[in-house]
């Protein structure tokens, strides 16, 4: 297992829900600002929940930033088929070695059914 740290956004829910899951997986988590800049010395990328490429601003522009840093990036869509979206994300994850990520996503993101479903079954 490469993955060690996930960062979370503070102050969402989103960033409990993750949390909660993750401590249950043993990662260590840790929480900051979305807008921090010395974030992006400690992260080898972001992935980014959504439903149906639909994005609020502030994680397109983290997003963003973190790109054009040449960090890792991955988008991981709910709606999408769960089983092709946790295979492209395990080979990913695979292929990359990332192990320090921040995930990232609306509040909404925890109400869609296909959250745990995707969580449970990332083999990081």
């Amino acid at each position: 297992m490469e993955l060690k740290t996930i960062y979370l956004v503070e102050n969402t829910k989103f960033g409990k829900t993750i949390s909660e899951w993750a401590e249950n997986k043993g990662f260590e988590i840790k929480f900051a600002a979305q807008k921090n800049s010395d974030l992006y010395d400690v992260l080898d990328g972001v992935v980014l929940f959504h439903e149906n490429h639909n994005f609020l601003k502030e994680d397109i522009e983290t997003l963003d930033s973190l790109t054009k840093g040449n960090r890792l990036a991955h988008k991981v869509d709910l709606n999408g088929t769960i089983s092709a979206t946790l295979s492209n994300f395990n080979m990913w994850l695979s292929l990359n070695k990332p192990k320090n990520l921040m995930f990232i996503g609306a509040e909404d993101m925890i109400k869609n059914a296909n959250l745990s479903l995707f969580l449970d079954r990332i083999e990081a």
